[in-house]
Formats: C-alpha cells, structure tokens, sequence
C-alpha cells in the first residue's frame, strides 16, 4: 500500500510564472499586495520575481521593488539565471533563489542564451560568492520531462546527469518542471525513480504545467515516491515565453483542494485562496484561467466554505 505523506507544501509561483506571460498585467503595489494575500492564506512559500534582463521578460522588470516590498516574509524565492541575478537578488532581500537550466538544449539556448556547461559556470561562481552570505541556492531543470521540440528526445538518464552535475555545484534542493506539460505518469516517475538513484538525499520540488488536465496524475505519482514540495500557480496561469504553447500550471487551489480531500495537510486556507485568485483575474481584467477546462468555473470562496463545513 501506498505510504501517502501527512503534508506537503505548497510553493506558489503566481507572482513570477503566472505574470510573466499573463493576459493583462498589474502594478509593483497589485504584485505586492499578491504575495502578501498568498502569505495571509497559508501558503509557505511563494516565488516572487525572477532577476532576469527586462529585455526578456519586461513584466518583471519591477523585481527589486517587489523583492523589497515583501523582504519581511519568510519563504521568498526570486529565479535566476546566472551571476548578475544573484548579485541583484541578494541585495533584494529573498531568502533563497532558484538556479535554472534546462534539459533541453534548444530551450536552453533559447530560453538562458548559454550552453547547459556555461550555466553550470556561472553556478559555480555563484556558490562560491554565496558562502558568506547563506542565502538557499536551489536547483531547477526545465523541461524535465520532455521538450517543447519534437526533434529532442529528453531521457530520465539525461535528467539525473544534469541533477548531479546541479547538485555537485552547490544546489541544495531541486526542482523537475514539467515545462511544457508533456509529462505523463509513466515518465514522471522514471525521471523522479533515476534521480532519486542518483541523488537519494536530496530534497525534490515538482513544478508542472497542465496540459490536458494530467498534472494532478502526474503529482499523485510523486507523491507515491515521497515528494512533498509542489509549485503550483493561481488560476491555472503561467507559461513559458521561450517554449513554445506551454499551458499554464497546476491550479494551486486545485492542487490544495485535492490535497485536503486525500487527506494530507498543506495549511493552506481555501476559501481565502479563492478570493485572492478572483480579485487576481479582476485586476488583470481576464477571466481565462489556463488550469480550467473552457466553460468551467473555478468556485467562489463561498462554495469552499460550504464544502468544508460539509466535511
């Protein structure tokens, strides 16, 4: 019998990949005012921005000013991709940052404008520059669990290498994102099973997008091999600007309400979930929520109360 954990917890990206491509965009005080509300309902820990080039991603180009709007938090996470980044985040005021590369090569390229090796230069460098300051250096490999290109073939093998090499350049947790959606159980648990293998002490986070509604599937099968640690997006937002037709991510009030009826905890309050994601999707005056099926709606903060008083 499957030996399901008693919590996991819930990192909340909305802030970083649920704006960075958003239909519509919000204001450094409405992204302030986001995370604060993220915090207020429970959520642990919540990716706040990424210090990457404004030339990039423009509707991050506020990053400082959020960083520092929310300093006083505990379980901040700002993404990065190379030294520069960290420089800026660490001045910022998150408490860790996540390192990121991809197993793909093309979207490496694409997305990080460097080869997988000059990355891992660049981590090492900032490990390094880190050992006095203790900020938490985090690992994420992009693309996991497939490519957005039909041409590459990505392999659990493949996978555990790069981890090992992340790993071996002073990460101290990693994450498997699922970048495009394309993961299935199947493969979700091979990459998880190879990298547990190679790595059977280090703590791993599942970052999945949604397509076709599978990543639920996908995290109950990371669940059966004991990992606890989701990032997950309100309202089903979210997106890759350099892969192509990635979907939004697992819905983070979707993730949490499974949770609860499967009986593991993630001190998540619902209800106050839901009235943040519908004053999220009013402030950026869109309706559409990538993580819902057309024509569905996410429930009110009511319907949660009444759920939950039912139970």
């Amino acid at each position: 019998m499957t030996n399901w954990p008693r919590r996991v917890t819930v990192i909340d990206v909305t802030p970083r990949d649920g704006l960075q491509d958003a239909c519509g965009e919000i204001s450094t005080l409405q992204k302030v005012q986001l995370i604060q509300e993220l915090y207020a309902a429970g959520v642990p820990s919540v990716e706040v921005t990424s210090f990457v080039s404004p030339r990039w991603i423009p509707r991050l180009s506020d990053a400082e000013a959020v960083a520092r709007g929310v300093a006083e938090y505990p379980g901040t996470i700002g993404l990065i991709p190379n030294f520069k980044g960290y420089q800026i985040a660490l001045k910022s005021g998150v408490k860790a940052v996540t390192f990121v590369v991809s197993a793909s090569q093309r979207h490496q390229q694409d997305n990080l404008r460097m080869s997988l090796e000059r990355s891992l230069e660049e981590l090492r460098q900032i490990h390094s520059a880190n050992e006095g300051a203790g900020m938490q250096i985090r690992g994420a490999i992009s693309c996991s669990f497939g490519s957005p290109y039909s041409e590459e073939n990505i392999t659990a093998t493949q996978v555990a290498r790069i981890a090992r090499e992340l790993v071996a350049s002073g990460v101290s947790e990693l994450g498997l994102a699922d970048t495009v959606g394309v993961g299935t159980p199947q493969c979700v648990s091979e990459v998880i099973d190879e990298v547990r293998k190679a790595l059977p002490q280090i703590p791993l986070v599942l970052h999945l997008h949604d397509r076709y509604g599978i990543a639920l599937g996908n995290a109950v099968v990371a669940l059966e091999r004991g990992v606890t640690r989701f990032e997950t997006a309100l309202g089903g937002l979210g997106g890759c600007p350099y892969a192509p037709n990635a979907p939004g991510n697992l819905n983070t009030e979707t993730f949490v309400f499974w949770m609860h009826r499967m009986g593991i905890q993630t001190g998540v309050h619902l209800p106050a979930l839901a009235s943040t994601r519908e004053w999220l999707l009013n402030a950026l005056n869109t309706s559409a929520e990538a993580g819902v099926a057309a024509g569905e709606d996410q429930p009110s903060r009511h319907e949660y109360d009444e759920d939950l008083a039912s139970e």
